[in-house]
């Protein structure tokens, strides 16, 4: 099994008559030959959480993950509501544009309620309030979840991500890591990430699992940079899927 971790079914993917059109969205994922992708809403301020599960529902191939703002009225509901009434598999928190620390107190009863309620937990990395040590606090809180921790810590921190990885092993790095394509060349079409097969040589290939951010780069764009590092079939396999599909229970 193949899949991504990471893909936005945002206004990109609206047709002329205003509606999400998932199969364009996985159209993108099939020409990556990902069987299956995780799918999260517009990254807003007010996420249409609820629209995405009714675009995605009843498709297989799409697993819903909500965006929760945990300084929103009510986020534990809404992690309830995403697990029973959204269908969601996973839910998303995104410091970055919501604006608080991912380890303030007030978000450990949110990862608690979405581990109680059967959801992975997704994370944006980055410096600052979304700090991989920040992460580490988040995953420890929680250590019988997955927790998977996007563009592994890049631009600036990816020792910490490494680190944190290593302490906490419900932490897997996410490879949505060509919007820092410059790190390696100027163009994401042959760029060679080397610094990630250094985080995959450190942690094993175990706790790394495959995401595009799409639309912001194809899925098989990040397929191919990641191929160019000659990981390996078994390690590939890992990467590629097996990994995504043992957080999600999909085996």
């Amino acid at each position: 099994m193949r899949g991504d971790f990471e893909a936005y079914l945002n206004d990109d993917f609206r047709d002329d008559s205003g509606n999400l059109n998932l199969n364009t969205l996985l159209e993108l994922e099939d020409e990556a030959s990902m069987d299956v992708a995780v799918i999260m809403p517009t990254p807003q301020p007010d996420p249409q959480n609820s629209e995405l599960g009714d675009v995605i529902r009843g498709n297989e191939r799409a697993l819903g993950c909500s965006l929760i703002h945990p300084t929103e009225p009510d986020p534990i509901q809404k992690v309830k509501l995403s697990a029973d009434e959204w269908g969601m598999r996973g839910i998303k928190l995104m410091p970055a544009i919501h604006n608080y620390n991912v380890d303030d107190p007030m978000v450990r009863p949110v990862v608690e309620a979405a581990r109680d309620c059967g959801l992975i937990i997704s994370i944006h990395s980055g410096p600052n309030n979304c700090h991989p040590n920040r992460i580490g606090t988040v995953a420890s809180w929680v250590p019988e979840t997955p927790v998977i921790m996007d563009h592994m810590g890049f631009p600036d921190d990816l020792d910490d991500a490494i680190s944190q990885a290593k302490k906490n092993k419900n932490i897997y790095l996410g490879t949505t890591i060509l919007r820092f394509h410059r790190r390696w060349g100027t163009d994401p079409d042959t760029v060679v990430p080397t610094e990630v097969k250094n985080a995959i040589d450190t942690l094993g290939p175990e706790q790394v699992v495959f995401g595009s951010n799409l639309p912001e780069y194809r899925p098989i764009q990040v397929v191919n940079a990641i191929k160019r590092l000659k990981l390996g079939d078994d390690a590939e396999a890992l990467i590629f899927g097996d990994n995504l599909a043992r957080i999600y229970g999909l085996t």
